[in-house]
């Protein structure tokens, strides 16, 4: 069965019990804060719901439906303020990766790819799949401006998440993000930034192994961003 989510806690606490079976009769086995992400299931046969969430250790157990707020149903402005967050954290240990990489100080290097991954893990992977969707119903371009510093910050990673949500942002808006795109003065920038879209496009459509495609759709996208190269 699919999941839910990303979802955060609703709790006035700040926390909420994580428990081995649906309902309060059953032993608490965790615990999720206010600032955790995770995803859930509904129990159809109760009030519950079985949730699951990375924080370093897989945690998986039940909690209550009442206590949970699925990101995509918060207001824009709080959603917004989350990703925000997100995004500026993720910049911030990918810069600090970078410079201790460059000064080969094995011991920073060490602890900040180890933060950066966690961050990836539990922060930056879920939220990423909410930009799409509070992009393409706000219009809002501060968090394409971000997210576009945020993957130039992060050039160094392997990971196509990115690329895969930077492209549906493009496939619903894609006039709003040229726009964007056209105000980045520094070509390897604007062009690590196409190549992620158009990596996402190819994922998003049925291409062949040479990225090309009938999808009328994807080769009209494919031209614009083509157009768009410094």
């Amino acid at each position: 069965m699919a999941q839910n989510g990303p979802a955060i806690i609703k709790d006035l606490e700040g926390f909420t019990n994580v428990r081995s079976g649906p309902g309060t009769d059953f032993e608490v086995i965790d615990t999720l804060f206010k600032e955790d992400f995770f995803y859930f299931t509904f129990d159809e046969k109760t009030a519950w719901a079985h949730v699951t969430a990375w924080k370093g250790r897989q945690i998986e157990g039940f909690i209550h439906k009442s206590r949970i707020q699925e990101l995509k149903s918060l207001d824009n402005k709080a959603l917004k303020n989350i990703i925000t967050t997100v995004l500026d954290r993720q910049r911030t240990l990918a810069d600090n990766f970078r410079t201790a990489w460059k000064l080969k100080d094995s011991l920073a290097y060490r602890i900040t790819i180890k933060e950066l991954e966690h961050y990836n893990d539990t922060k930056y992977n879920p939220i990423l799949e909410i930009i799409p969707h509070y992009f393409c119903s706000t219009d809002d371009t501060e968090i394409i401006d971000q997210f576009f510093a945020t993957m130039w910050a992060d050039k160094g990673s392997a990971s196509e998440m990115p690329s895969f949500y930077i492209g549906d942002c493009f496939i619903c808006k894609p006039d709003l993000i040229i726009e964007q795109l056209d105000k980045i003065r520094d070509k390897e920038q604007k062009n690590i930034i196409l190549d992620h879209i158009e990596w996402g496009l190819m994922n998003h459509f049925e291409v062949d192994e040479d990225g090309n495609s009938n999808n009328k759709e994807y080769n009209k996208l494919i031209e614009r961003i083509k157009k768009a190269s410094p």
